[in-house]
């Protein structure tokens, strides 16, 4: 079975302007950021280094995921640049006291989309 070819637009680090610090992981740290060329508010995955992901999150394209816009592959600077969400994480929210006011409606609402997505961006 083959795969869609995976392309995807290689940013220039310069194109960048780094914000603040807004989250992060093992593999890297989460910085708002603007891109300039684009005078688009962005979030950047900071990397040590890049392997897969830019082609895997480049065949992912669907209204209920974080849009990929592309990656900055400039040696030492590495990073994935996607759509910010002003709002926070999901696990952020989740993870709150406030998320604990969900009643199961939208709990199966928030499922039944995230399925749709996940179901979608696989075809």
């Amino acid at each position: 079975m083959s795969s869609p070819r995976a392309s995807f637009v290689h940013i220039k680090f310069d194109d960048i302007l780094f914000y603040e610090n807004c989250g992060g992981g093992s593999f890297g740290s989460v910085y708002r950021a603007r891109w300039i060329s684009q005078d688009k508010e962005v979030a950047v995955k900071k990397l040590l280094k890049i392997e897969n992901e830019a082609e895997i999150l480049s065949v992912l394209s669907h209204r209920n995921i974080i849009q990929f816009y592309g990656a900055i592959v400039e040696a030492p600077n590495y990073g994935i640049v996607t759509e910010y969400a002003s709002g926070g994480s999901l696990y952020d929210y989740l993870s709150s006291d406030e998320s604990e006011e969900m009643d199961m409606g939208q709990i199966m609402s928030w499922a039944a989309e995230i399925a749709k997505g996940k179901h979608e961006s696989l075809l």
